[in-house]
């Protein structure tokens, strides 16, 4: 870069000058790092995620293609459908007229990288699925289809902020993956694929190697900063606005700083002890990896009036009795008498802790189990830990927390489990997983859950409960997936 400003910097004419210039893609600025001895500038960098990836290949490349085809095939309307019914995630923004993004934020173009190939045959209506066979909003085993899905992969492993030998080794996999996929896309629609981001993607695991992974040179914090900035610009008249985002700046400060003193105060409140007893009450310590949370209105109901919540309902049909054959069968040592009462409490939500597979820290997900969770119907599915190899998922309809008679409590989920599913789309990508929902309602002791799983329904499909696996909600699924 140095050399061809020079050979600019001492060319004849002004325009000769501005020629090598543009041919670089460069300016005619001596960058003040050159004057550094022993400095090299170059060596410094490192890819970056944000404007290589997000902003980059997907968000200025494969995204306006995608667009421009969905156009000219006349089905931006049913893709904007799709996304609309999309089943919601916590982190994963949920778009309701994706077409008209041409232009947004890092993170949202992420978001919609993650879930658009679970859109291309899929439709939600309520909670059920229509089962008809629409076109498909692509051509069947579409090269730009896989590309995308070969980005999914590329994008969700150079994110991860831990890198051991072996996940350099998969890394290096999903590149030459990802170009073959890309040369199937430039044969196909002319697209070309020769510009510095692209090519980049050559030098990333070199750059890992050197220098660690991608995150500690993230310029995510600095976009954070610019949300700040506009939001603070737009309070202004836009006229001499330095002093008035100043003084915006000033207040914002100043409220920080009074509410983090009053929640000090509180939080002190709190801590001190009631002379009133004779100890502080502590909340018994447990080593369950989940917690009950929005419990349901009217408190612990007998188990043997469970089946008149929802008369009718296949869920709580037979309540008792089934319930009655879990526990005896799964906890025989309560030895639960059918004369004795069982108490049940209904809740709307679970927080999971399990162990993220991507750096062994801990981590979280809020699982809904919700008829009307802001004027929708929600019921999260589960990843569950079975006997059985493979990742075994479930569906939660009902979460309670069961008092049995000696006093013990047992918190469980009423589910339906999926079963591997026999139909396949006409565009099966890699790592593709379809599961069929089983009718039958069965219960699961919370034991066995180990976090929450996406499963978005498929359109396409005769049967209406089947379903795709979404894999790339988070590094941790990725890895549990693959």
């Amino acid at each position: 870069m140095k050399a061809v400003v020079v050979k600019a910097l001492r060319a004849n004419t002004n325009a000769k000058k501005e020629s090598i210039l543009m041919n670089s893609g460069l300016h005619g600025i001596k960058h003040f790092l050159w004057y550094f001895r022993f400095g090299d500038p170059y060596a410094a960098y490192i890819y970056d995620t944000l404007h290589s990836d997000d902003l980059g290949k997907w968000g200025h490349h494969i995204w306006p293609l995608v667009l421009n085809e969905l156009e000219k095939l006349q089905q931006k309307g049913p893709l904007t459908a799709n996304m609309r019914g999309f089943p919601r995630w916590p982190n994963l923004k949920h778009f309701n007229a994706v077409t008209t993004v041409r232009f947004t934020d890092g993170q949202s173009f992420y978001d919609i990288l993650k879930v658009f190939i679970y859109n291309l045959i899929l439709r939600r209506c309520s909670f059920k699925i229509v089962a008809v066979y629409p076109p498909l909003l692509f051509p069947a085993n579409d090269p730009l289809i896989h590309c995308i899905r070969a980005d999914q992969r590329f994008r969700i492993m150079v994110g991860m902020t831990c890198m051991p030998e072996g996940r350099l080794q998969q890394l290096e996999k999903f590149i030459k993956d990802y170009e073959r996929r890309c040369s199937s896309v430039t044969n196909k629609y002319e697209k070309s694929f020769d510009f510095f981001k692209q090519h980049s993607v050559n030098h990333v695991v070199q750059d890992i190697r050197a220098r660690g992974t991608t995150n500690h040179a993230s310029t995510r914090p600095g976009e954070g900063f610019q949300q700040e900035a506009r939001e603070a610009y737009q309070q202004t008249n836009g006229k001499n606005v330095a002093p008035q985002m100043n003084h915006i700046d000033e207040i914002q400060e100043a409220v920080a700083r009074i509410r983090m003193a009053i929640d000090a105060h509180d939080h002190g409140l709190l801590a001190e002890p009631d002379e009133n007893v004779d100890e502080t009450p502590v909340e018994p310590e447990t080593d369950d990896h989940w917690t009950f949370g929005a419990p349901v209105a009217g408190g612990a109901l007998n188990s043997k009036a469970m089946d008149r919540i929802q008369p009718g309902s296949r869920a709580y049909a037979n309540f008792d009795f089934r319930l009655r054959s879990f526990l005896a069968e799964t906890y025989p040592e309560e030895h639960v008498a059918y004369e004795a009462a069982i108490m049940v409490r209904r809740f709307k939500c679970a927080h999971i802790a399990y162990q993220s597979r991507e750096d062994w820290r801990g981590a979280r997900d809020i699982i809904r189990c919700n008829p009307r969770f802001h004027s929708e119907e929600r019921y999260d599915s589960l990843i569950v830990n079975r006997t059985e190899p493979g990742l075994h998922f479930a569906r939660a309809y009902a979460l309670l927390r069961c008092t049995l008679p000696s006093g013990r409590k047992v918190d469980l989920a009423l589910t339906r489990m999926f079963r591997q599913s026999r139909w396949k789309p006409k565009t099966l990508w890699d790592g593709c997983r379809i599961r069929d929902e089983e009718k039958e309602f069965s219960f699961l002791s919370m034991e066995y859950v180990v976090r929450g799983a996406l499963m978005a329904p498929v359109f396409s499909s005769k049967q209406p409960d089947t379903f795709y696996f979404v894999d790339i909600v988070d590094a941790d699924m990725f890895l549990r997936a693959n």
